[in-house]
């Protein structure tokens, strides 16, 4: 009986030293779950408030380029009569012109 009693606590160390194992292996793997749950959570929150500062800076750019339109086509509206009525002033200035060198 004495042979085997080295075997029986060699056979319960064994599986002590096996139940410590898969104990270890499921609370490293439960806390591996968590940690990646964790770091996906904190990724999409960022991901998220970078996402909203962007959209924000997209949306000040709009109203800026908005503004910047409405003010380059009234320049535009505002030189294009000044040309019209420049040319017309020139084409009575021709006329006045013409009709004063045919008068003498």
């Amino acid at each position: 009986m004495a042979d085997f009693q080295w075997a029986i606590t060699l056979g319960a160390a064994g599986i002590g030293a096996l139940t410590t194992l898969l104990a270890t292996k499921s609370t490293n793997t439960t806390t591996l779950a968590k940690t990646n749950n964790d770091n996906a959570v904190q990724l999409f929150q960022q991901y998220k408030e970078m996402n909203e500062q962007l959209q924000s800076k997209v949306d000040r750019l709009e109203e800026k380029l908005e503004k910047l339109q409405e003010k380059y086509e009234k320049e535009i509206a505002f030189y294009q009569a000044e040309v019209e009525r420049l040319e017309d002033e020139n084409e009575k200035l021709t006329w006045e012109l013409e009709r004063t060198k045919g008068g003498n």
